[in-house]
This record gives structure tokens, C-alpha cells and sequence, in this order.
């Protein structure tokens, strides 16, 4: 296995060097002063395909906050291309990008999260909404087909739609009236940047949009999950 780590420290300032990347403070993106990298290159040892991975640390012109980015190889010289080429710079801090503990959060939800994530960081608002949508969508159709499925038989796969879907987990108390109402905000936002009218979506209704998404999701799978955790422990105490 290759693996090779490039560390280019802090203390050594590359005063000529600059990245772009989105400052959460000034809710834009700057080219910020690089102030140190790392490389880290290598092959996996299962199936011989090249990785990379860079880390950026560096610091806005406009505010000064300190920024730190990750960017992933996904172009490989001698390999699949003819020069390496790596994704935009995605900021980790400050504000990293939301985490979840469950491990039952559908894999169309944390994608759909994370490509949220992305577009924001590139001020693609429309986009972002449009991907919060699907993530609930998602959601929707994750709770709703196993609150349907017959007990011995597969978990149906119903194509279950949005405006559907939030009210049924209202109806069944899987939400309250407040995540339906915020629910029902997200669908109206989606519908519009699903649709070519010339209506535009500003930055900070995008992100809170966001933060509901992610409200919801740690609502419906990690709460959900730490309180059944939650019970077990009491019930194993009193038994004992």
C-alpha cells in the first residue's frame, strides 16, 4: 500500500498562497489566505485504486475567522487521466458539516444532506432546497413504508410524496404540528426551486430550511434511538 502524507506547517505562512472557500461569517466565498496544507495519497489494498484527500487551513481577507477545507482527489495522472483533479474545497470549520449517530438514516437522507451542504457553500441556494426536499422526501418514504410493512414480509417500497408524506407522520405522531408546519415551509420552498419561475431564494431562508432538515432528521432517527436506549437502561435497573 502507497501512502504518503505531506504536511506543510502552519509556522512556514505561505503569504504568496490563497484558496477559495465559503466564509460562514461573511455568507460568501473568499480566497482565503493560505496559511498551511496536508496531502494525504495513497492506494486502498483491496481493490488498488488510488485516494487522495487535502486539507487547507487559512483565513478570511474580509473578516479574518480562521478557515479550514477538505477537498477529495477524484482524478488520478497515469491512472484514469491524464493530470490529477480534485473537488472544491468544502469548509469543516468553523460550522463543520452536521453529523448523525444513527445507524438507521437512509443512505438517500445523508446524501441528500450533504449535497444541501455543498451547494450552500457554493451559494447555489435553489439547488440546496431542492435537495432538502429529497432528503425528506426520503424521510417520508423511509418511516412510512416500514410503518406499513406486514410482519414476515419485505418492507414495501412505495414511491410516497412529499406533501403525502408529512402529513401522514403527522397523522401517526411521528411529528408534531410544529415540524409539520416547518415541513410544510420546506415543501413550499422545494416546489418553487423545483419549477422555472422567476423567483429567487435567499441565502438565509436556505439555511434555515437547513437547520430544520437537520432538526427533523435528529428527531425522527437519533432522538428516537438515544430514547430507546433511554428505556432499556431504566427497564435492565429496575430489574435488577
Amino acid at each position: 500500500m502507497v501512502d504518503v502524507l505531506i504536511v506543510s506547517p502552519e509556522i512556514k505562512t505561505m503569504t504568496d498562497s490563497a484558496f477559495i472557500i465559503d466564509c460562514c461569517w461573511c455568507k460568501a466565498k473568499v480566497a482565503a489566505k493560505q496559511l498551511g496544507s496536508a496531502t494525504h495519497q495513497g492506494s486502498d489494498p483491496d481493490c488498488g485504486e488510488p485516494f487522495g484527500h487535502r486539507l487547507f487551513i487559512g483565513k478570511c481577507p474580509t473578516c479574518g475567522c480562521l478557515l479550514a477545507g477538505e477537498s477529495d482527489q477524484i482524478r488520478f495522472q497515469d491512472f484514469d487521466a491524464d493530470e490529477d483533479r480534485w473537488t472544491d474545497i468544502v469548509r469543516v470549520f468553523p460550522k463543520p458539516p452536521k453529523r448523525f449517530n444513527s445507524y438507521r438514516i437512509p443512505r438517500q437522507v445523508t446524501e441528500s444532506l450533504a449535497e444541501a451542504e455543498r451547494s450552500l457553500q457554493a451559494n447555489a441556494n435553489t439547488a440546496a432546497c431542492v435537495m432538502l426536499g429529497r432528503a425528506l422526501e426520503a424521510m417520508c418514504r423511509d418511516v412510512l413504508n416500514a410503518h406499513d410493512a406486514i410482519p414476515g414480509e419485505p418492507v414495501p417500497t412505495k414511491k410516497i410524496m412529499l406533501g403525502e408524506g408529512i402529513k401522514r407522520l403527522r397523522e401517526l405522531k411521528v411529528i408534531d404540528q410544529r415540524l409539520y408546519d416547518w415541513s410544510q415551509e420546506l415543501q413550499a420552498f422545494r416546489n418553487i426551486a423545483a419549477h422555472p419561475d422567476d423567483i429567487s431564494i435567499t441565502r438565509e431562508d436556505a439555511e434555515d430550511l437547513q437547520t430544520f432538515g437537520y432538526a427533523i432528521t435528529e428527531y425522527i432517527y437519533d432522538l428516537a434511538d438515544r430514547y430507546e436506549e433511554f428505556k432499556a437502561r431504566i427497564a435492565r435497573r429496575k430489574k435488577d
